[in-house]
């Protein structure tokens, strides 16, 4: 009786699975993605991840606390030797390049509205100088905020060095766009030499733009009699000449012993970046030759990428950048400056004569790091004869003194695979959807005795006009899959950039809005990927990648009890695909889903509509089958755990 029971069971779950086979195999699918079990691992360890910490873009240091665009007036000098566009604010050197190059008495990120306001300066020292009457009737100037959007309750603080010659006030108001009042106005009455005057902003208005308004005013003085040759007259007018300088907006946050807010590091330690880099290029790569602002060495915490450590890096410093390295556990990668930039770019080479010197003070730099392991870079995306030529003095001087110098050439490395075994940049085009295999050849078809290791840190093209159209957020991740499906040729990678104000044109890991760090939903996928993913990469059975709609990379624990699928729809097309789980150890009997879908619902050519995403995670029993299947959205980026 109980062997008749079973064989009914038995016939009974044979017909369910063949019900349900039959019903799965008549949904029409695509492709097939097989998930092998059994396959071999063919590297064991994570791709390393890390940020570089860039100054930000529009001239404002974005780790700054200063939320004003050239609040000292400390722009670069005017450079010797070459012409000047003034219409646009940029350099032209003799072969044609142009630099954005503000200079000081441009007002640079400031907007006069009315009265006698220039940038002057005593002894390379720039301010603002402002000479004003009790009978003017507007005497103010004002700085659009970037990427500021103000709540009511959001707190900031305004500070200013101010000298007068007279009697003036200042009055300071947080405006919106139309200069309408957000928040209640600051009076400072200048009547002390050569002082910090400083007060309080809270909100009370929202604002989706917002500007600093500073208005000045004279009153009027004792009646006092004018006589001329002609005429006399009684009148109260009066004068006053004004100097300010350090103007300063800053919000409540705390801020991290590095030197950056509080809330920026919360959101890089829960990153958990593997480096930490600093700077970005085109602040290392240094300014004209002889034009490096003199004063600036007085400055408390100087910057340290020109041979006068004087370059405007703005508030974070060497210090800082070891301290942070260290809170995160991280390794700290400096670019230094290596006295030569863009090749394109004939003038801004400087001398081979100084090499020795700039030679020197790198090996102070790293005489400095009191043991932190720092890497140095000399130079950024560079290379070419001149480069080749320094770099080989660089090695020749510092080898013998550090012996393991961690070190990374910034151009073609093949010369020195023994000095590029710490992260190394390989420069990427702009990726698109149509040049993602070129991508995927520079990150493995190099030979391998040359390129043991490599790092490469890209920037994306938003531009789409060419090539296919690939959302942000799957741009990104089709990147990531590539370089993930390449982990052993791969030391680490950054993607860039790190912050930004505008979310929708560079589409920043971490946006910058008011003086306040917000994750976004890059970030948010970083996450995911980071903590869903195997540490073992597994080898898909075919390698049909880049040829196929659906982008993909397999993980595993080292048990194997869990296998981690990240896929990414690079159509605007729903695809229905099947996912094959098979293998000899295959127990797999669910999987958690971790799904980024565009707001945008189906198939169409409204391309714009695509870039928005909402992101959500559910958990599906599998069938007894093993054959999974899985609706793919328009350009949908899922994470798949299977355990």
């Amino acid at each position: 009786m109980a062997n008749q029971t079973a064989s009914i069971w038995a016939t009974a779950l044979a017909l369910l699975l063949a019900v349900v086979s039959s019903c799965r195999s008549k949904e029409p699918y695509v492709g097939t993605i097989i998930v092998d079990t059994d396959l071999p691992i063919l590297h064991k360890g994570y791709l390393p991840i890390g940020v570089t910490l860039d100054p930000g873009k529009g001239g404002r240091d974005l780790l700054s606390p200063n939320l004003l665009l050239n609040g000292n007036f400390e722009l670069a000098s005017r450079p010797d030797g070459v012409g000047y566009d003034y219409t646009k604010q940029e350099v032209v050197t003799p072969n044609g390049s142009r630099l954005h190059y503000p200079l000081p008495e441009q007002m640079y990120g400031w907007e006069v509205l009315g009265g006698d306001i220039t940038v002057e300066s005593i002894s390379d020292n720039h301010f603002l100088k402002v000479f004003a009457r009790s009978t003017d009737s507007i005497v103010a100037f004002t700085q659009k905020l970037q990427g500021f959007s103000t709540e009511p309750g959001a707190a900031y603080r305004f500070s200013m060095r101010a000298n007068a010659i007279g009697n003036a006030s200042v009055t300071v108001r947080l405006t919106n766009d139309s200069l309408q009042p957000l928040a209640p106005p600051l009076l400072f009455t200048l009547n002390r030499p050569d002082s910090l005057y400083s007060g309080p902003i809270t909100v009370t208005q929202s604002s989706p733009e917002s500007r600093l308004l500073i208005t000045i005013e004279v009153p009027e003085g004792e009646a006092y009699q004018v006589v001329t040759d002609s005429t006399s007259y009684w009148t109260r007018r009066s004068t006053a000449a004004i100097q300010l300088d350090r103007l300063q907006l800053t919000t409540t946050a705390e801020r991290h012993p590095s030197g950056i807010d509080l809330q920026l590091f919360d959101l890089l330690d829960s990153l958990a970046p593997s480096f930490v880099r600093y700077p970005s290029g085109r602040t290392a790569n240094g300014l004209y030759p002889g034009t490096y602002p003199i004063h600036l060495d007085t400055l408390p915490n100087p910057p340290l990428w020109t041979l006068r450590k004087n370059e405007l890096t703005g508030d974070f410093d060497y210090k800082n950048l070891l301290s942070l390295a260290k809170a995160l556990r991280s390794d700290p990668i400096l670019v230094t400056n290596f006295g030569f930039t863009d090749p394109s770019t004939i003038q801004r080479t400087e001398d081979i004569k100084l090499l020795p010197q700039r030679i020197d003070y790198i090996n102070r730099i790293i005489s400095e790091s009191r043991g932190a392991g720092i890497a140095i870079e000399p130079g950024y995306n560079l290379n070419g004869y001149e480069y080749n030529r320094r770099f080989t003095q660089l090695l020749n001087t510092l080898d013998t003194i550090h012996p393991n110098l961690q070190l990374i050439s910034a151009g073609d490395r093949s010369p020195y695979n023994r000095y590029s075994d710490y992260p190394y940049d390989q420069p990427l085009p702009g990726i698109t959807y149509d040049n993602l295999p070129l991508i995927d050849s520079l990150l493995t078809n190099e030979d391998p005795l040359l390129f043991p290791r490599m790092s490469s840190e890209v920037t994306f093209n938003n531009d789409y006009t060419d090539g296919y159209f690939l959302p942000p957020l799957a741009l990104r991740v089709a990147f990531l899959l590539l370089a993930e499906h390449h982990t052993p040729n791969i030391r680490a990678l950054g993607i860039e950039p790190l912050l930004s104000t505008d979310l929708q044109e560079d589409f920043p890991i971490i946006a910058v809005t008011g003086g306040h760090y917000h994750p976004t939903l890059l970030y948010q996928y970083l996450q995911d990927f980071k903590s869903l993913r195997g540490k073992n990469l597994c080898r898909l059975p075919e390698d049909k990648h880049l040829n196929s709609d659906i982008f993909v990379s397999l993980t595993t624990n080292d048990d194997r009890t869990a296998f981690y699928l990240k896929a990414v729809n690079v159509t605007r097309h729903p695809l229905n695909y099947q996912i094959k789980l098979t293998g000899k150890n295959n127990n797999l009997t669910k999987t958690t889903i971790v799904s980024y879908t565009s707001t945008q619902p189906s198939t169409s050519d409204n391309l714009e509509g695509f870039t928005h995403y909402r992101r959500r995670e559910f958990t599906e029993r599998l069938p007894f089958s093993g054959l999974y299947n899985y609706l793919f959205a328009p350009y949908e980026v899922v994470i798949f755990k299977f355990e």
